[in-house]
């Protein structure tokens, strides 16, 4: 038999066994999530004995939002004497004024803010808080990004958490949306954040194994974040990394879900883009990084299969490009039985099916209008679009340390905000993985008709390629659609 033949066919089932348990454990931490409560403080801190608390804020070039984010500042909850703000700004533009000109309100108030600017940006966001901590001795630090809409309750909710547990390293909050509402984009986006914060995150705690820390909306006991090794650039998910090290040194992450801050959620496919390319990324270096350590510890058998799971779930869409491009192969091959197909093509839309029944939990779970079920298919839909840039973000992440953090763009846009009625010029630049994805989209058409050829024994197949080649379709069309109207 041909060698080539068989080296087709090996990767076709492997890639396929590899993905439908991902799906199938999503619907098992919806299971496991639907008990959840939220964790109250064994004890709490006098107003006397609150502890010191820096909030570190990293800054780039954020001048749409910065104001903002500053003014929500003056409300925190939080004795002035125990409190300080870091703003780390990296900043090349006119941001680095705007701060300057904003925090004079915020010094009046009688909060202690310091600005702290760096020559060069190394380690980029890793680089900047450890810079940060660097300069600053308080037992707690707070992180946030610029776009976020700090809860002035935030501080002295989740404070009191550490007062009799020393094993607690961390504390994140949930994520809420500023512009939930901007777009059906942004609604239907949004639904796969609701479900790693109502499904995954809650799933994993009731399973007593270990979660991520989402670098920013949370607070970490400066103890815990010295001995897990503090922040590291030599992944793009230096959140995740921290995290990971700081749980297998024998730390907690408590998630609470009723204390909520409010973000921006990416409005367009070039922001989407950029968010999970780094993220795919960083989760491969993490791979590299931690796993071995993390397989080798103490924890117990589930923790090890949840975080090995956790770990390489952006194993999925590369394991997606090589399954459907190996089946396209396998089809033109005369001498094939492709009997098998139709099965993996029936699995992998049960796969699909858990996904739907685990992200319909999380919009109910999230109080969402029931309405918001019926976006679900679209959420995958775009998402099934960035199939290709997320299988290279891994592929890089496998085999490069680092790499540049490229920021998810912000707009400065909420539901109420006049500015967010209007069009966003936010295109996606036409480079090399455009090609990729051109010709991963023919592949895809080819097979499409190809199956169609054989008859309704595939349907299963071709409602696979066809919701892939769709998303894809439209990924494509917003690349050119620039190029077109210049």
């Amino acid at each position: 038999m041909d060698p080539l033949f068989i080296a087709f066919l090996t990767l076709n089932l492997i890639s396929a066994l590899i993905i439908i348990p991902y799906p199938i454990n999503l619907l098992y931490l919806t299971l496991s999530s639907l008990n959840y409560r939220d964790p109250v403080p064994r004890g709490e801190y006098t107003e006397l004995d609150l502890p010191s608390v820096t909030i570190q804020i990293p800054v780039y070039n954020e001048s749409r939002i910065i104001e903002k984010t500053l003014t929500h500042l003056e409300n925190i909850i939080y004795p002035r004497d125990r409190l300080r703000i870091q703003i780390l700004d990296d900043s090349s533009d006119e941001t680095s004024r705007l701060i300057d000109k904003n925090i004079v309100k915020l010094e009046n108030k009688g909060i202690v803010v310091n600005t702290i600017r760096r020559q060069t940006r190394t380690g980029f966001k890793a680089g900047a808080l450890s810079n940060g901590l660097d300069k600053d001795n308080s037992e707690f630090v707070a992180l946030f990004d610029s776009d976020f809409e700090i809860n002035p309750e935030f501080l002295m909710r989740c404070i009191h958490f550490f007062k009799e547990r020393s094993d607690i390293g961390a504390i994140q909050a949930r994520w809420g949306y500023t512009n939930l509402n901007y777009s059906l984009f942004t609604r239907s986006m949004s639904i796969g954040l609701d479900g790693h914060f109502w499904v995954e995150k809650i799933g994993r705690k009731n399973l007593k194994t270990n979660i991520t820390f989402n670098g920013t909306g949370g607070i970490w006991r400066r103890a815990a974040l010295e001995t897990s090794g503090g922040w590291s650039s030599d992944t793009l998910a230096e959140d995740l990394d921290l995290a990971y090290r700081a749980q297998m040194k024998g730390y907690e992450i408590i998630y609470l879900t009723n204390v909520v801050n409010l973000q921006e959620i990416p409005p367009t496919l070039r922001s989407w883009i950029i968010q999970q390319s780094r993220w795919s990324k960083g989760f491969s270096q993490n791979i590299k990084k931690n796993l071995k350590n993390f397989l080798s510890s103490d924890n117990s058998r589930m923790c090890k299969i949840q975080g090995t799971i956790h770990l390489t779930q952006y194993f999925i869409p590369l394991m997606i490009l090589i399954n459907t491009l190996t089946s396209s192969f396998l089809i033109f091959n005369s001498s094939f039985n492709t009997d098998f197909l139709p099965v993996l093509g029936f699995l992998f839309t049960v796969s699909a099916l858990c996904g739907i029944l685990a992200y319909s939990a999380a919009v109910i779970r999230a109080g969402r209008s029931m309405h918001d079920l019926f976006l679900i298919p679209l959420f995958l839909f775009w998402g099934g679009g960035l199939i290709v840039r997320m299988a290279v973000g891994t592929l890089t992440g496998l085999v490069k340390k680092g790499g540049e953090f490229e920021r998810t763009p912000k707009y400065n846009l909420s539901d109420i905000n006049p500015f967010s009625q209007h069009k966003i010029h936010d295109y996606i630049p036409l480079d090399k993985i455009t090609i990729l994805e051109l010709i991963y989209l023919l592949f895809l058409i080819v097979s499409c008709v190809k199956y169609l050829e054989y008859g309704t024994f595939y349907i299963f197949n071709i409602f696979y390629l066809l919701f892939l080649g769709l998303g894809l379709v439209n990924l494509v069309l917003s690349e050119f659609s620039h190029v077109v109207s210049l």
